[in-house]
């Protein structure tokens, strides 16, 4: 009989281990399933936009499953992009309060900032944002959000601050807007020619300190080397000829030297701006049939309604009796000053006035001149 006992004991341990282990499959079998009912309820709640009442089931799950984080971040962006900042901001709010691995809490410390900015909170924004500058994988998204922020504030100077840390990334747009931050910040206070210089040196990619000093080396009366600026700025853009060309031509060029760049523009860039001015210099020069050839031969390469207008005028000069070429030109003037002359290259915002930010998609030295067949 003892025997026996000995013998049965194996097989009650064996099925107390068997027992043991279906009560936790049972349990973990119940939790999933109260998970599942709850996240059906909060489904349910979103499908009969009860979205409040969804929310605060689904935020309940967060201290279960906190496994589906991802869907959370994309109900939570679902609700930002529809405007809905509170609610977006709640669900983010709840998953910075758990404890999760450092990069998944710095994304989601990053979408929460971008909750409060889009909200207009930026006092609750900017700790949070500059938290996370050194965070490798995501700075040059936070960077860029930090600096929208502070474009929005005004702030050009917190902006500069952080010039160091811009140079730690491959970013073009970041150092273009640290270059657009430093001028903004200058105009309310003149400085040194010297110190746009320096801002040349550091951004060579951004155009605004070029064009900047160039106009302050005009009002001082150093051409020469206003001139060297706005020739470069033409070398990285010729589309702003309209722009610069009459700030070039205020250096006072020696008219082999203006016929030589307006001639390279023609020819190298087929600029219309460009073209207009040297068949306007040949006709100052009594060369009229030279610049009306001129015209004439752009025009069958390149037909713009620009340079139709300078056709116009060029005919009017020597045919100054015709009777319809003034009313001609007219409507060909009125027809363009119906025409924008300026567009964003990043969201393609179209303005009749430049801007270095565009209004729109609020990018830096995006905004410009318009091309084709009633381009500059």
């Amino acid at each position: 009989m003892l025997e026996l006992l000995f013998l049965l004991l194996p097989v009650a341990a064996a099925y107390g281990w068997f027992m043991g282990r279906n009560s936790e499959k049972q349990k973990e079998l119940k939790g999933r399933a109260s998970v599942t009912k709850n996240l059906s309820s909060g489904l349910n709640f979103l499908l009969t936009d009860q979205e409040d009442k969804a929310i605060e089931q689904l935020l309940q799950l967060l201290d279960v499953e906190a496994a589906t984080i991802d869907t959370y971040l994309a109900l939570a962006n679902l609700f930002r992009r529809r405007g809905d900042w509170d609610k977006a901001i709640r669900i983010h709010e709840k998953l910075h309060q758990l404890k999760l691995p450092k990069q998944q809490a710095q994304k989601i410390q990053f979408e929460l900032a971008k909750d409060y900015f889009s909200a207009g909170l930026y006092d609750r924004a900017e700790p949070l944002l500059s938290a996370l500058v050194q965070a490798e994988s995501i700075r040059e998204a936070v960077l860029k959000q930090l600096f929208s922020l502070f474009t929005a504030t005004h702030e050009w100077q917190k902006a500069m601050d952080f010039r160091a840390v811009v140079e730690q990334t491959d970013s073009r747009s970041l150092r273009i807007g640290v270059a657009n931050f430093s001028c903004e910040a200058w105009r309310k206070e003149p400085v040194p020619s010297d110190a746009y210089r320096q801002l040349i040196q550091r951004y060579p990619v951004s155009l605004r300190p070029k064009y900047e000093l160039a106009k302050k080396l005009i009002a001082e009366e150093e051409f020469i080397e206003a001139r060297e600026l706005l020739l470069a700025i033409l070398q990285q853009r010729p589309q702003w000829a309209a722009e610069l060309l009459p700030l070039v031509q205020q250096t006072k060029p020696e008219p082999a030297e203006w016929q030589t760049l307006l001639t390279e523009l023609s020819r190298k860039h087929k600029n219309i701006s460009a073209i207009a001015e040297l068949a306007q210099f040949y006709a100052q020069g009594e060369n009229l049939q030279q610049a009306e050839n001129l015209l004439t031969d752009k025009l069958k390469q390149q037909p713009n309604i620009r340079l139709f207008l300078k056709f116009i005028q060029i005919r009017r000069l020597q045919n100054p009796s015709e009777p319809h070429l003034a009313e001609i030109e007219q409507m060909v003037q009125a027809y363009l000053d119906t025409k924008v002359l300026y567009h964003c290259r990043n969201c393609g915002f179209k303005t009749k006035q430049p801007y270095w930010l565009c209004p729109s998609c609020q990018q830096w030295e995006t905004v410009e001149p318009m091309t084709g067949i009633d381009g500059r």
